[in-house]
């Protein structure tokens, strides 16, 4: 026999039998032996009685070495051995009870927050508002700010949370939305101030973006999307005119003579209007379906309507004017604060773009229960 191929064979029978026992050994309830109960415990098929492990690991019912195998692990327990083991358990969570809430925090306002869906403020030295969300649970919600470790200046900073509860999820989205915008929370998302709105709208059979007020949009028909930029209203005309295979001379966007081919003719997107390959008509009617998408809906209603939502016998009024949420009526709370100076130059009463991007899609979809409101909406005011 080659030497070389002698001493291979017998390394290869020397360390095939330390490998296999210690892969045996730090396998759960090895034995320490080449051949442990592992390799030897029986399948279900074969053994009766035996049963399946969490860890997919078949242990008989009635195995001696198996019971060994465990005094064994206990006794190395005791005498603090380190036992290895690919199914450890996880880490138990940190009990509740050895939380500790912010020095500053007036615990009583967190033990008053009810597990029901609505909206909570944080707030700070001096009542100063920190933050503004919602949730279906509060309480769990708010416990889980105090609990993380990546928002401790908020946890450092507050004082006290309030909270105000809804009926249901769309009131908590109105309220949260209109809560953010009055009373700007220093952690939330700042928005910025609208200078300038544009929309789309037909004039002469070309969709032409124009600047437009907020009261337009709730009270001119054929107006299309809502835009920040001129250039913004016309990049979107664009994506429909290459999205629908549109002409980009007959809607405006492109500058030709009659019978002259569009760029996107000449790369076949256009249907060919502008070569007199597809008629007018059928290029407007196109047209027309691809701006429906983008329509904004005039306010079908005379004056200011409620959207009902209920909850346990509990009934909430989300007073909306025009697209724009006024506010919250219920048993506790019959009558809406009077709008001040700073609301009122703010365009309290006009259109508002959050609140008509949340009610819409129900709206259309006829999921909401909208009734008049039969009282007076604001609170009387005091001589």
């Amino acid at each position: 026999m080659n030497n070389s191929n002698y001493r291979h064979s017998l390394t290869h029978a020397f360390t095939r039998h330390l490998i296999q026992g210690t892969m045996n050994r730090l396998m759960p309830g090895g034995s320490g032996s080449a051949s442990s109960a592992l390799h030897r415990s029986p399948s279900p098929e074969q053994h009766p009685t035996a049963v399946q492990g969490r860890s997919g690991r078949v242990i008989p019912a009635n195995d001696s070495e198996y019971a060994h195998t465990q005094a064994s692990t206990l006794a190395a327990l005791r005498l603090g051995m380190p036992i290895a083991s690919f199914n450890a358990p996880a880490p138990a969570p940190q009990s509740a009870a050895t939380f500790s809430y912010p020095p500053l925090l007036d615990k009583s306002s967190i033990d008053a927050l009810p597990e029901s869906m609505g909206v909570y403020i944080f707030r700070g030295e001096n009542d100063i508002p920190l933050y503004v969300g919602r949730s279906v649970n509060l309480r769990s919600r708010v416990l889980a700010h105090l609990h993380n470790p990546d928002e401790a200046i908020l946890q450092r900073q507050s004082r006290r949370v309030e909270f105000r509860r809804a009926a249901g999820e769309l009131g908590a989205m109105l309220m949260e939305s209109q809560l953010i915008r009055q009373i700007r929370p220093l952690h939330n998302k700042k928005q910025r101030p609208r200078r300038e709105l544009y929309t789309l709208r037909m004039s002469g059979g070309q969709p032409q973006a124009v600047q437009v007020n907020d009261d337009d949009f709730s009270r001119v028909a054929n107006l299309y999307g809502v835009f920040g930029s001129m250039r913004a209203a016309q990049e979107a005309m664009q994506a429909l005119v290459d999205q629908h295979g549109l002409c980009s001379i007959v809607t405006g966007l492109e500058q030709g003579e009659h019978g002259m081919a569009c760029f996107g003719r000449q790369i076949r997107r256009c249907h060919g209007a502008c070569t007199g390959e597809e008629s007018h008509e059928s290029h407007q009617q196109r047209l027309q379906v691809a701006l429906e998408d983008l329509r904004i809906l005039q306010w079908p209603y005379q004056g200011a309507m409620g959207i009902v939502e209920e909850c346990g016998g509990w009934r909430q009024v989300h007073v909306i004017d025009h697209w724009r949420y006024v506010g919250t009526i219920d048993d506790d709370h019959p009558y809406l604060p009077q709008p001040d100076a700073r609301q009122l130059k703010q365009g309290f009463g006009n259109f508002d773009l959050d609140c008509y991007k949340t009610i819409i899609k129900p709206f259309l979809l006829q999921t909401l229960n909208i009734q008049p409101i039969g009282l007076p909406v604001f609170s009387p005011v005091l001589q």
